[in-house]
């Protein structure tokens, strides 16, 4: 991890003199911290302290469905989330439901500064499309999956987390009683090779071969948490989501880089929000590894309870929901071409951007974003922003609140079921939420 100058650390010691006598760290100084700390705040430049929230860096964070799920649903205030995301209208409907955000692009971040070092926790949520059916699928294509393994393979090297074979050492030296001499004159630590000695610029400079630029966030999965390991950040956990389309090779190639920087155990699976009770259909890869504990993410062996999309929305039973405007009739089936219908009395289809253009068939009435961010398990109020195409797309693509909160919950053994209950429950069945707020104005 790159030092601070004399300079910069005689300012942080300066401020960690002012929180020692418990007197507030003057404007000044905080201004020096965060001028030091850019794009971080400054307050991580200093220690961590027992008692003090962890510190946990949500990466394309979004507009917050990870965070909501986090405090809103699982009601957990303990932790102290900086969120990054390159989208300025996310970041904006993130701040202005209380959630930080750095606007910046995570690929030009470096996962070793000196304002990171005590990190506790990553999420990270890599774009969808280039491995989504919605998308043009180049994360599919087998040149494009072989850059990005190799690249993952990279990750390992550079942070330090090759293991030379203990059985070889034991065939080489069956007398051993100390450290292997072996390792010691290769310059083996803790069993683990050297750093190969390659900047994560340089990693992040093997994907350029990539077709779709996208494809290459998926290694920013492996070079946070193995980044801020090999800079002796305390990260004891990492959470991850992708379209369920990610292909199994890249989910193994990540579990192995894991492993062999002993992470206690990595774990994946394939949820669909609506087997959680959400009022949509979204069906997505989650990831999870953790280093010091044993934590397992499998979809829930009972589902809860089913909400139609009418249901969430206040509606009548009957109702059905037109997606693309009157298309030709199919002359065999008398349908329309495409199917461009469906009904309102089950779970929706899964949001895109076009769900802007989604209409109730029976009075032509527009879909609102803050309908669209219930039937994806947001609040009413939750404050969108930017225009409405923009609105409609951070809905489509953020992570579930309530999908959040039960992979969170995994990680760190709370009792999800009876919170997502509770919370769903007042989104979608509280008559008082219709009479307060009127969605389709």
């Amino acid at each position: 991890m790159p030092e601070l100058t004399a300079a910069e650390q005689s300012v942080v010691t300066t401020a960690l003199a002012y929180k020692g006598t418990g007197i507030p760290i003057p404007a000044h100084v905080m201004a020096e911290l965060d001028e030091i700390a850019a794009p971080w705040p400054g307050r991580w430049l200093l220690p961590w302290e027992e008692g003090e929230p962890e510190r946990v860096v949500e990466l394309c964070a979004g507009p917050g469905g990870w965070g909501e799920g986090l405090e809103t649903v699982l009601g957990v205030t303990c932790f102290d989330v900086i969120g990054v995301d390159i989208d300025k209208d996310a970041c904006e409907s993130a701040r202005a439901a209380g959630h930080a955000r750095i606007c910046a692009d995570i690929a030009r971040l470096d996962p070793e500064h000196p304002a990171l070092r005590w990190t506790r926790g990553v999420i990270i949520s890599p774009p969808c499309p280039s491995f989504s059916t919605a998308g043009k699928r180049a994360g599919l294509l087998k040149a494009n999956i072989g850059i990005l393994c190799e690249t993952i393979a990279h990750v390992g090297e550079a942070a330090g987390f090759i293991r030379l074979d203990e059985v070889c050492c034991a065939e080489l030296f069956p007398d051993l009683e100390d450290d292997c001499p072996l390792c010691a004159d290769l310059g083996y630590h803790e069993g683990y090779a050297p750093r190969s000695g390659a900047t994560w610029a340089e990693v992040r400079a093997t994907l350029d071969g990539l077709t779709d630029p996208r494809i290459g966030l998926m290694a920013e999965v492996a070079i946070w948490p193995l980044g801020l390991q090999a800079a002796g950040a305390p990260i004891a956990w990492m959470a991850m989501e992708q379209s369920s389309n990610l292909p199994e090779e890249v989910l193994d190639d990540l579990s192995i880089e894991f492993e062999c920087a002993d992470w206690f155990r990595t774990s994946w699976a394939v949820l669909e929000a609506a087997d959680l009770g959400v009022a949509s259909r979204r069906k997505r890869t989650f990831m999870i590894a953790t280093r010091h504990k044993w934590a397992d993410i499998t979809p829930p062996t009972e589902a809860l309870p089913v909400t139609a999309m009418a249901e969430a929305l206040g509606w009548d039973e009957g109702e059905r929901i037109n997606t693309r405007g009157q298309r030709p009739l199919d002359p065999a089936t008398g349908r329309a071409k495409g199917g461009n219908c469906f009904s309102a009395d089950k779970p929706s289809w899964c949001l895109t951007g076009k769900a802007r253009t989604w209409v109730r068939k029976r009075d032509g009435l527009r879909l609102t974003s803050a309908e669209a961010g219930l039937l994806v398990s947001f609040r009413a109020t939750y404050p969108w922003r930017g225009s409405r195409s923009s609105q409609f797309q951070q809905a489509a693509d953020v992570v579930c609140p309530a999908v959040a909160a039960f992979v969170l919950a995994a990680i760190h053994g709370i009792n999800w079921e009876p919170l997502v209950r509770d919370y769903l429950f007042g989104l979608y069945h509280y008559d008082s939420l219709w009479g307060e707020y009127s969605l389709s104005a």
